[in-house]
């Protein structure tokens, strides 16, 4: 996704578990500033959908924390990213597929789909 000169990227890790495996799975946010001049990417107001709802520990998480100083001021050829390893049981709530869509503002990523399993 781009937004002016800024290429954001969302990755998961493992796109197939089980339920106990949750508490290993990780998301991770990049922004790439592809442009001429510094910029705010913004990267707080993203918004993650799982299964079309917006997700309250997504918010959490992106809003709150210590940031490096490119997470509000990216140079340009930089990239900043952030990955989180304490969503699985929150973001993946039980067995079945949750499909993940993150958003900024009007910009919209390619939906990730995770499976989860009950048993291995």
């Amino acid at each position: 996704m781009q937004n002016g000169t800024i290429k954001l990227d969302l990755r998961v890790e493992p796109q197939q578990l089980t339920l106990p495996e949750r508490e290993h799975f990780k998301i991770s946010l990049a922004a790439t500033n592809e442009g001429d001049e510094s910029v705010d990417p913004r990267l707080h107001r993203a918004k993650l959908f799982v299964n079309g709802k917006e997700s309250k520990a997504w918010s959490l998480a992106i809003s709150n924390g210590k940031r490096e100083e490119k997470w509000s001021m990216l140079p340009p050829g930089e990239t900043v990213s952030m990955t989180w390893s304490a969503l699985g049981e929150s973001l993946l709530t039980g067995p079945g597929v949750f499909t993940l869509e993150l958003q900024l503002d009007t910009m919209q990523l390619a939906p990730i789909e995770v499976q989860v399993s009950a048993v291995g």
